[in-house]
Protein backbone atom coordinates (compact mmCIF):
# COMPACT_ATOMS: atom_id res chain seq x y z
CA UNK A 1 0.00 0.00 0.00
CA UNK A 2 1.37 3.24 -0.93
CA UNK A 3 2.18 5.87 1.85
CA UNK A 4 0.45 8.90 1.98
CA UNK A 5 2.67 12.58 1.99
CA UNK A 6 1.11 14.42 5.22
CA UNK A 7 -0.12 17.89 3.90
CA UNK A 8 1.64 20.64 5.31
CA UNK A 9 -0.64 23.75 6.89
CA UNK A 10 -0.39 26.87 4.29
CA UNK A 11 -1.30 30.36 5.00
CA UNK A 12 0.13 30.67 8.93
CA UNK A 13 -2.93 31.98 11.57
CA UNK A 14 -4.71 33.78 8.55
CA UNK A 15 -4.95 30.38 6.51
CA UNK A 16 -6.53 28.36 9.77
CA UNK A 17 -8.65 31.36 10.31
CA UNK A 18 -9.55 31.34 6.84
CA UNK A 19 -10.33 27.71 7.08
CA UNK A 20 -12.60 27.82 10.01
CA UNK A 21 -14.77 30.17 8.59
CA UNK A 22 -14.94 29.53 5.03
CA UNK A 23 -18.41 27.79 5.42
CA UNK A 24 -19.53 30.35 6.65
CA UNK A 25 -18.62 33.08 4.62
CA UNK A 26 -19.23 31.32 1.13
CA UNK A 27 -22.70 30.74 2.53
CA UNK A 28 -23.18 34.70 3.01
CA UNK A 29 -21.37 35.32 -0.20
CA UNK A 30 -23.68 33.10 -2.43
CA UNK A 31 -24.40 34.59 -5.93
CA UNK A 32 -20.68 36.39 -5.47
CA UNK A 33 -17.73 36.54 -7.56
CA UNK A 34 -15.54 33.68 -5.67
CA UNK A 35 -12.70 36.64 -4.03
CA UNK A 36 -15.49 38.38 -2.21
CA UNK A 37 -14.78 34.96 0.47
CA UNK A 38 -11.12 36.59 0.93
CA UNK A 39 -12.46 39.93 0.72
CA UNK A 40 -14.90 39.53 3.62
CA UNK A 41 -12.58 37.22 5.32
CA UNK A 42 -9.79 39.41 5.20
CA UNK A 43 -11.77 42.65 6.47
CA UNK A 44 -12.76 40.37 9.15
CA UNK A 45 -8.93 38.80 10.23
CA UNK A 46 -7.60 42.80 9.97
CA UNK A 47 -10.34 43.67 12.90
CA UNK A 48 -9.21 41.21 14.88
CA UNK A 49 -7.06 41.80 18.18
CA UNK A 50 -4.18 40.28 18.92
CA UNK A 51 -5.61 38.49 21.29
CA UNK A 52 -8.21 36.98 19.34
CA UNK A 53 -5.76 36.06 16.72
CA UNK A 54 -3.99 33.80 19.10
CA UNK A 55 -5.93 31.15 19.24
CA UNK A 56 -5.43 30.47 15.20
CA UNK A 57 -1.59 31.35 15.57
CA UNK A 58 -1.41 27.96 18.19
CA UNK A 59 -3.29 26.37 15.71
CA UNK A 60 -1.41 26.90 13.09
CA UNK A 61 1.59 25.94 14.93
CA UNK A 62 0.47 22.97 16.73
CA UNK A 63 -0.44 21.72 13.10
CA UNK A 64 2.91 22.84 11.76
CA UNK A 65 4.69 21.00 14.31
CA UNK A 66 2.35 17.68 13.35
CA UNK A 67 3.01 17.96 9.92
CA UNK A 68 6.93 18.12 10.38
CA UNK A 69 6.48 14.77 12.79
CA UNK A 70 4.74 13.26 10.40
CA UNK A 71 6.40 14.38 7.28
CA UNK A 72 9.48 12.85 9.52
CA UNK A 73 7.90 9.31 9.80
CA UNK A 74 7.11 9.23 5.94
CA UNK A 75 10.52 9.47 5.03
CA UNK A 76 11.83 7.05 7.30
CA UNK A 77 9.36 4.64 6.20
CA UNK A 78 10.51 4.83 2.75
CA UNK A 79 7.97 7.69 1.78
CA UNK A 80 9.42 9.92 -1.51
CA UNK A 81 8.71 13.41 -0.71
CA UNK A 82 6.74 15.50 -3.65
CA UNK A 83 6.93 18.94 -4.30
CA UNK A 84 3.59 20.68 -3.87
CA UNK A 85 1.87 23.11 -5.90
CA UNK A 86 3.55 25.91 -5.25
CA UNK A 87 6.90 23.94 -5.52
CA UNK A 88 5.91 22.85 -9.42
CA UNK A 89 4.70 26.45 -10.65
CA UNK A 90 7.78 27.25 -9.28
CA UNK A 91 9.96 24.76 -11.46
CA UNK A 92 7.45 25.45 -14.39
CA UNK A 93 8.41 29.33 -14.24
CA UNK A 94 12.31 28.58 -14.17
CA UNK A 95 11.89 26.38 -17.00
CA UNK A 96 10.20 29.25 -18.73
CA UNK A 97 12.59 31.79 -17.88
CA UNK A 98 15.22 29.60 -18.89
CA UNK A 99 14.17 29.36 -22.32
CA UNK A 100 14.26 33.38 -22.57
CA UNK A 101 17.45 34.63 -23.89
CA UNK A 102 18.82 37.65 -21.81
CA UNK A 103 20.96 40.74 -22.39
CA UNK A 104 24.19 42.45 -20.41
CA UNK A 105 24.12 45.22 -22.90
CA UNK A 106 24.56 48.45 -20.52
CA UNK A 107 22.67 50.65 -22.85
CA UNK A 108 19.76 48.66 -22.60
CA UNK A 109 16.82 51.42 -21.15
CA UNK A 110 16.17 50.42 -17.12
CA UNK A 111 12.54 50.49 -16.09
CA UNK A 112 11.29 52.55 -13.62
CA UNK A 113 10.48 50.51 -10.66
CA UNK A 114 7.73 50.49 -7.82
CA UNK A 115 5.39 53.02 -8.99
CA UNK A 116 4.95 56.58 -6.91
CA UNK A 117 6.48 54.86 -4.04
CA UNK A 118 9.98 54.08 -5.66
CA UNK A 119 10.24 57.40 -7.39
CA UNK A 120 9.21 58.68 -3.67
CA UNK A 121 12.17 56.54 -2.15
CA UNK A 122 14.22 57.63 -4.92
CA UNK A 123 13.75 61.29 -4.13
CA UNK A 124 14.35 60.74 -0.26
CA UNK A 125 16.81 58.09 0.21
CA UNK A 126 19.45 60.20 1.30
CA UNK A 127 17.85 62.42 3.17
CA UNK A 128 16.09 59.70 5.15
CA UNK A 129 19.16 57.71 5.47
CA UNK A 130 20.70 61.03 7.29
CA UNK A 131 17.86 60.97 9.87
CA UNK A 132 18.98 57.64 10.90
CA UNK A 133 21.38 56.51 13.70
CA UNK A 134 24.71 55.48 12.86
CA UNK A 135 25.02 51.56 12.01
CA UNK A 136 21.63 51.45 10.53
CA UNK A 137 21.18 48.93 7.98
CA UNK A 138 19.05 48.94 4.35
CA UNK A 139 15.66 47.73 6.00
CA UNK A 140 15.97 50.37 8.38
CA UNK A 141 15.93 53.22 5.40
CA UNK A 142 13.10 51.01 3.84
CA UNK A 143 10.72 50.98 6.69
CA UNK A 144 11.36 54.95 7.21
CA UNK A 145 10.81 55.18 3.51
CA UNK A 146 7.16 53.12 3.97
CA UNK A 147 6.20 54.59 7.23
CA UNK A 148 6.47 58.24 5.51
CA UNK A 149 4.84 57.15 2.40
CA UNK A 150 1.67 55.97 4.22
CA UNK A 151 1.25 58.91 6.43
CA UNK A 152 1.62 61.15 3.08
CA UNK A 153 -2.19 62.22 1.84
CA UNK A 154 -3.31 61.06 -1.87
CA UNK A 155 -2.83 64.68 -2.88
CA UNK A 156 0.96 64.61 -1.87
CA UNK A 157 1.79 61.76 -3.36
CA UNK A 158 0.09 62.93 -6.79
CA UNK A 159 3.58 64.34 -7.77
CA UNK A 160 5.86 61.06 -7.19
CA UNK A 161 2.91 59.02 -8.62
CA UNK A 162 3.06 61.60 -11.69
CA UNK A 163 6.89 61.20 -12.36
CA UNK A 164 6.63 57.54 -12.13
CA UNK A 165 4.25 57.54 -15.19
CA UNK A 166 6.43 59.68 -17.15
CA UNK A 167 9.42 57.38 -16.30
CA UNK A 168 7.67 54.57 -17.49
CA UNK A 169 6.67 56.33 -20.72
CA UNK A 170 9.57 57.00 -21.21
CA UNK A 171 10.88 53.51 -20.74
CA UNK A 172 8.28 51.86 -22.98
CA UNK A 173 9.15 54.36 -25.69
CA UNK A 174 13.05 54.34 -25.21
CA UNK A 175 12.31 49.86 -25.32
CA UNK A 176 10.68 50.67 -28.86
CA UNK A 177 14.00 51.74 -30.35
CA UNK A 178 15.98 49.82 -28.29
CA UNK A 179 17.94 47.20 -30.48
CA UNK A 180 20.10 44.92 -28.89
CA UNK A 181 24.00 44.34 -29.64
CA UNK A 182 24.81 42.05 -33.02
CA UNK A 183 26.30 39.68 -30.52
CA UNK A 184 22.90 39.15 -28.37
CA UNK A 185 21.11 38.74 -32.33
CA UNK A 186 23.24 36.36 -33.17
CA UNK A 187 23.01 34.23 -29.55
CA UNK A 188 18.91 34.44 -29.69
CA UNK A 189 18.87 33.15 -33.26
CA UNK A 190 21.10 30.16 -32.61
CA UNK A 191 19.23 29.11 -29.37
CA UNK A 192 16.36 28.85 -31.69
CA UNK A 193 18.18 27.39 -34.38
CA UNK A 194 19.17 24.54 -31.65
CA UNK A 195 15.61 23.83 -29.98
CA UNK A 196 13.75 23.94 -33.60
CA UNK A 197 13.38 20.29 -35.13
CA UNK A 198 14.91 19.59 -38.24
CA UNK A 199 11.29 19.21 -39.56
CA UNK A 200 9.74 21.90 -38.05
CA UNK A 201 12.97 24.43 -39.15
CA UNK A 202 12.24 23.79 -42.74
CA UNK A 203 8.41 25.23 -42.49
CA UNK A 204 9.84 28.28 -40.19
CA UNK A 205 12.76 29.13 -42.70
CA UNK A 206 10.74 30.97 -45.08
CA UNK A 207 8.08 32.22 -42.44
CA UNK A 208 10.68 33.36 -39.85
CA UNK A 209 10.94 36.99 -39.38
CA UNK A 210 13.56 38.96 -39.98
CA UNK A 211 16.16 39.63 -36.76
CA UNK A 212 15.15 42.68 -36.32
CA UNK A 213 11.23 42.23 -36.06
CA UNK A 214 11.89 39.55 -33.51
CA UNK A 215 14.03 42.13 -31.35
CA UNK A 216 11.28 44.77 -31.98
CA UNK A 217 8.68 41.92 -30.72
CA UNK A 218 10.35 41.00 -27.93
CA UNK A 219 11.40 44.62 -26.85
CA UNK A 220 7.36 45.39 -26.81
CA UNK A 221 7.21 42.40 -24.71
CA UNK A 222 9.84 43.27 -22.08
CA UNK A 223 8.10 46.74 -22.16
CA UNK A 224 5.09 45.69 -20.84
CA UNK A 225 6.86 44.17 -17.74
CA UNK A 226 7.87 45.59 -14.67
CA UNK A 227 11.55 45.81 -13.14
CA UNK A 228 11.56 46.11 -9.57
CA UNK A 229 14.31 46.55 -7.49
CA UNK A 230 15.14 45.01 -4.08
CA UNK A 231 16.54 45.65 -1.05
CA UNK A 232 20.08 43.67 -0.94
CA UNK A 233 20.13 41.76 2.24
CA UNK A 234 15.79 41.13 0.96
CA UNK A 235 17.17 39.92 -2.52
CA UNK A 236 19.86 37.51 -0.75
CA UNK A 237 17.18 35.88 1.80
CA UNK A 238 14.71 35.82 -0.98
CA UNK A 239 16.95 34.06 -3.35
CA UNK A 240 18.58 31.25 -0.72
CA UNK A 241 14.65 30.54 -0.08
CA UNK A 242 14.13 30.74 -4.09
CA UNK A 243 11.37 33.26 -3.64
CA UNK A 244 12.75 35.89 -5.94
CA UNK A 245 10.30 36.11 -8.87
CA UNK A 246 7.41 35.96 -5.95
CA UNK A 247 8.62 39.16 -4.61
CA UNK A 248 8.80 40.95 -7.68
CA UNK A 249 5.36 39.41 -8.62
CA UNK A 250 4.04 41.35 -5.22
CA UNK A 251 6.34 45.01 -5.49
CA UNK A 252 5.11 45.02 -9.05
CA UNK A 253 1.68 45.30 -8.14
CA UNK A 254 0.44 48.94 -7.60
CA UNK A 255 -1.57 48.79 -4.49
CA UNK A 256 1.35 46.75 -2.93
CA UNK A 257 3.92 48.96 -3.85
CA UNK A 258 1.97 52.03 -2.77
CA UNK A 259 0.98 50.15 0.57
CA UNK A 260 4.25 51.54 2.35
CA UNK A 261 5.09 47.80 3.57
CA UNK A 262 8.68 47.26 3.41
CA UNK A 263 10.38 44.72 1.39
CA UNK A 264 11.04 42.69 4.72
CA UNK A 265 7.45 42.82 5.53
CA UNK A 266 6.47 41.42 1.52
CA UNK A 267 9.33 38.16 2.28
CA UNK A 268 7.87 37.51 5.46
CA UNK A 269 4.66 37.12 4.04
CA UNK A 270 5.46 34.77 1.36
CA UNK A 271 7.33 32.29 3.48
CA UNK A 272 4.19 32.29 5.84
CA UNK A 273 2.07 31.45 2.88
CA UNK A 274 4.36 29.09 0.77
CA UNK A 275 4.98 31.43 -1.85
CA UNK A 276 1.60 31.95 -2.90
CA UNK A 277 1.41 35.27 -4.13
CA UNK A 278 -2.19 36.10 -3.68
CA UNK A 279 -2.85 34.47 -0.88
CA UNK A 280 0.12 36.51 1.05
CA UNK A 281 -1.07 40.17 -0.75
CA UNK A 282 -4.34 39.14 1.08
CA UNK A 283 -2.35 38.81 4.42
CA UNK A 284 -0.04 42.15 3.48
CA UNK A 285 -3.06 43.92 2.96
CA UNK A 286 -5.93 42.54 4.52
CA UNK A 287 -8.13 42.08 1.64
Amino acid sequence: MALDQPKKPVGGAYGTFLAEKRPEYTKACVGQQASAISKMAGTAWKELSDVQKKPYEEKYLAAKAKYDKDMEAFLEAGGEKKKGLAGLRSEKRKAKEGKKVKTNDPNKPKAPAGGGYGVFTAENRAKIAESLPKGHSITDVAKAAGAQWKALSEDARKPYEATYARKREEYVKAMQDYKPPEADIHDMLEKVEKKTPSKKRAKTETATPSPAAKVARGAKKSSASKEVEIDAEVLKEAESLKLVSQIKNLLGRPDVASSGKSHKDMLDVLKNNDGLVNKAKVALLGA
